[in-house]
């Protein structure tokens, strides 16, 4: 199929596509990789009417440390992310989950805040910045304002960013030296939606594990019982009974993929095989 009609722009800074955006309102939408916004615009599940492209823009795309945290540019590849040896060293659970989204292709195409902004309960990094407490920078009109992950993803593809906003970085705390990570989904082939996955970090540096569960709830959840539960040993309750906790603790998505019941089983073995690899 083809997509219908619409109206290109290629702004050269932040500064115009924001006018734009102001100027076209609900009309509008933004488009960097494309990897999600173009097969929806094929399908006709998406008709803007102007559509804006930022890649034209300088300043959007880059890796760097500053200071306890990793900054990520929006505009950044997937795959440049997942080659980044700063990534590796200090945001260990970033590289870890976006090793699982899609291919080679699509990663050299898709963005970082292309994923975030989209918002899709499935999606890998939208689980490694909930689990991980990240935040993101939206620039508008009125200014520039940082939000948390667990407040910025709000549904199944509905995020806090509003229509007049850009995400333009995103920060995860840096990983303190000796840190460990494991990531798990299922899926029903390589590249696809994840069914169930969860992600896991140990850090000895501060003595704090980050557990998260993602593709079963409309928005990614933290497990917040098993992180009080950890004491910088170990776990001080049994491991299947955390993990039944914290699954029955949240309403699980049924849909064409997968029922609640299986997804919760899946998401059960994803969080107890990451927990279990870290603890061995």
């Amino acid at each position: 199929m083809k997509p219908a009609a619409f109206e290109f722009h290629r702004p050269r800074d932040v500064d115009e596509a924001l006018a734009l955006l102001v100027r076209h309102g609900e009309a509008a939408r933004l488009i960097a990789g494309g990897q999600s916004l173009v097969p929806m615009m094929n399908f006709r599940l998406a008709t803007p009417n102007i559509l804006i492209d930022l890649n034209g823009i300088d300043g959007l795309a880059f890796i760097r440390r500053d200071g306890d945290l990793v900054r990520i540019g929006a505009a950044t590849r997937q795959q440049d992310v997942l080659e980044s040896a700063l990534v590796r060293t200090h945001a260990p659970l970033v590289a870890a989950s976006i090793r699982h989204v899609g291919h080679y292709v699509t990663r050299c195409r898709g963005t970082i805040g292309g994923s975030l902004a989209n918002a899709d309960p499935a999606s890998e990094l939208v689980l490694a910045a909930i689990t991980l407490g990240a935040s993101l920078t939206l620039r508008g009109a009125a200014g520039t304002r940082s939000v948390a992950a667990q407040d910025f993803f709000l549904d199944t593809m509905t995020t806090a960013l509003a229509p007049t906003e850009i995400v333009t970085d995103v920060a995860f705390p840096a990983a303190p030296e000796g840190t460990r990570v494991a990531f798990r989904e299922h899926v029903r082939r390589h590249g696809d939606f994840a069914i169930a996955s969860a992600a896991v970090q140990i850090s000895p540096g501060d003595g704090r594990l980050r557990a998260g569960l993602g593709a079963v709830t409309p928005v990614p959840v933290a497990c917040r019982r098993i992180e009080d539960a950890f004491d910088g040993d170990g776990l001080r309750a049994d491991l299947d009974a955390l993990v039944a906790a914290e699954i029955a603790a949240v309403e699980i998505l049924a849909d064409i993929r997968a029922g609640a019941g299986h997804r919760r089983r899946l998401a059960a073995v994803c969080l107890a095989d990451c927990i279990g690899e870290l603890l061995a």
